[in-house]
């Protein structure tokens, strides 16, 4: 993200020298239209009270209106070439400051654009000569600013457009993907991109990804190798625990007596060793069922979703690699109906038969069906390839059993019974067909209307 801030210091710069300059070329502007216009005044008003002193006569209103008309408006267009535009004045005009009606006038009193030039005769003010400007002289100014504000905008508005399509627009597809990950739903690594903002993010993603698969595939091994230990353990337990029972028992009814009487203390002690054999057994037990049930890590957690987002998932997950892989491939929704379940236990459940499908198809097709009926909702997966004999479907959900099909191809042995635990929480049930005429396997999880509580 050191490239966004950049990107985003660069703009802050750029915005900062675009204002600066024109501030700086207003204030120039500005500045010289200004020099410009007092230098054209004090000409003009010089030049009006040199004309009205040389006459010798008394100075009237009306010989002032005809200096300034000589002197001023016969000369206005050389005045324009020499000034510019910009520093001539609209109007050039004489108040007189004589006694009148008593009545209060307003120079100028729609605009302030007017400069005031007091005229003076012998020390006595005689009136004002006043140099009106109108608006026009600051329009290119503002069209100058404008355009430097519009600048800024469009600036603006690209970088915006950068952003949004180059850093926000990927990074939202990229947010959900380390949690997808952690919840063991992602099996497609994140693909390569041109993107420089997202590319050692997406490298260091597709690591984290390898580094779990190996962690996960490591910790399958150490749990079957576990669970190998702790039932040959329980087995070589289960039968001199029996026997020890079996010996108590005996005891118990002075079976091993010479008179075949029971002795009271004998039996005493043959049913503590009893009890103590169930307990042993008890304990053995509990040990296997937990080793199996630790193998699964999931607690369901409800929460309302359609049908169509599992077609979703399953479009974003895999189509790109089925089409990769060039295995035809159809993704089928019968009813967009709501459901209440775990989405993402789902989500694992279809991940790891779509896996399966693809680990040991032929590559001739894969077909998912969702559907609705009356009383609960049906997921359907069926692959191409070599089939599982019949009689090895009933173990196919047992913990670490793989398939005689499976001979040559990696794996642990955990996919399908983790499927069958998650199903089995959700309160639904799991189970596998084969059809060896037709070289196809089919694998259909079935959920409840109300899946659990």
């Amino acid at each position: 993200m050191k490239r966004a801030a950049k990107l985003y210091i660069v703009t802050v710069l750029l915005y900062a020298l675009l204002f600066v300059s024109a501030y700086y070329l207003f204030s120039m502007v500005i500045q010289k239209n200004e020099d410009r216009s007092y230098i054209l005044m004090n000409r003009v008003f010089n030049e009006i009270g040199l004309s009205l002193s040389g006459n010798g006569e008394e100075i009237s209103p009306d010989a002032v209106e005809a200096a300034i008309e000589d002197i001023y408006y016969s000369h206005i267009d050389d005045l324009k070439k020499e000034f510019g535009n910009d520093s001539v004045p609209e109007r050039v005009f004489f108040i007189s400051a004589e006694a009148g009606t008593g009545e209060v006038s307003l120079i100028n009193p729609d605009k302030d654009y007017g400069k005031l030039w007091a005229l003076r005769t012998d020390g006595n003010l005689t009136g004002f000569v006043v140099f009106e400007y109108g608006e026009s002289r600051f329009a290119r100014l503002l069209i100058f600013t404008e355009l430097c504000i519009a600048a800024a905008f469009l600036i603006t508005l690209g970088v915006c457009i950068y952003i949004g399509t180059h850093i926000l627009r990927p990074f939202e597809k990229l947010s959900s993907y380390p949690e997808r990950l952690s919840k063991n739903q992602i099996t497609e690594k994140l693909p390569e991109t041109r993107n420089r903002f997202f590319g050692k993010f997406t490298w260091g993603i597709n690591m984290l990804s390898d580094r779990l698969t190996s962690d996960r595939r490591r910790i399958g091994e150490l749990s079957r190798e576990h669970l190998t230990m702790l039932t040959t353990i329980a087995h070589g337990i289960k039968t001199p625990v029996s026997n020890i029972k079996l010996y108590a028992d005996a005891i118990s009814t002075g079976l091993y007596q010479p008179d075949g009487k029971v002795n009271e203390s004998d039996a005493e002690v043959a049913g503590k060793i009893s009890k103590n054999a169930d307990e042993i057994a008890s304990i053995v037990k509990e040990l296997i069922d937990k080793a199996q049930g630790g193998v699964v890590d999931f607690e369901p957690s409800a929460q309302n979703f359609y049908l169509s987002e599992l077609i979703d998932f399953l479009k974003e997950e895999y189509e790109n690699r089925l089409k990769v892989l060039k295995i035809h491939h159809s993704f089928e929704l019968e009813s967009n109906a709501m459901i209440k379940s775990d989405k993402d236990g789902i989500c694992r459940i279809l991940s790891q038969l779509m896996e399966n499908a693809i680990k040991y198809g032929n590559g001739d097709g894969i077909n998912v069906r969702i559907s609705k009926d009356e009383e609960g909702y049906l997921i359907s997966v069926k692959n191409k390839g070599k089939v599982v004999p019949n009689k090895e479907l009933p173990f196919l959900f047992n913990s670490f059993y793989r398939g005689s099909n499976s001979e040559g191809i990696p794996g642990s042995g955990i996919g399908l019974f983790e499927s069958y635990e998650i199903t089995r929480k959700l309160n639904g049930d799991i189970y596998a067909r084969s059809d060896a005429e037709n070289s196809e396997m089919e694998f259909a999880v079935y959920l409840p209307g109300a899946t659990y509580t």
